[in-house]
């Protein structure tokens, strides 16, 4: 046998060995890491969802109090007030006519003193005012 030729091939299943070893290791570790990872994201969602769920009662529990403080609603209310704003707007639709009318007339007299003042400066009259400058 030839002690030389072997010693390369012993060398190399060592060394073949070795790296096997290596990688036994390194899986075993990557599968404790996954396995504490997975531990660690499960505990997690646990508070997660936990959490989630205290404040979800706390928002179900506001609105039950403002559900349970609120008056019974009845249509007929709110037909009436319907009604009522109905009227209102009826009533400031005639008040909107009639101030506009009285401005016209408004308008129509300060015109005339206009024109009254100025057949008076005409005539020798000092006075230089002028009524709101209206049709200018």
């Amino acid at each position: 046998m030839d002690f030389k030729s072997m010693k390369a091939s012993i060398a190399i299943i060592v060394a073949i060995v070795a790296q096997a070893f290596g990688v036994i290791w390194y899986i075993a570790q990557m599968d404790s890491t996954v396995k504490n990872l997975d531990s660690a994201v499960e505990v997690m969602q646990e508070s997660q969802a936990t959490v989630d769920v205290a404040v979800l009662q706390t928002t179900v529990e506001g609105l039950k109090e403002k559900l349970d403080s609120m008056e019974v609603f009845d249509s007929s209310d709110l037909e009436e007030a319907i009604e009522e704003l109905d009227e209102a707007i009826d009533s400031l639709d005639k008040r909107s006519v009639i101030i506009e009318n009285e401005m016209r007339t408004i308008m129509s007299d300060h015109s005339g003193f206009n024109d009254a003042l100025k057949e008076l400066g005409l005539s020798g009259y000092s006075d230089k005012r002028t009524y709101g400058n209206y049709g200018q």
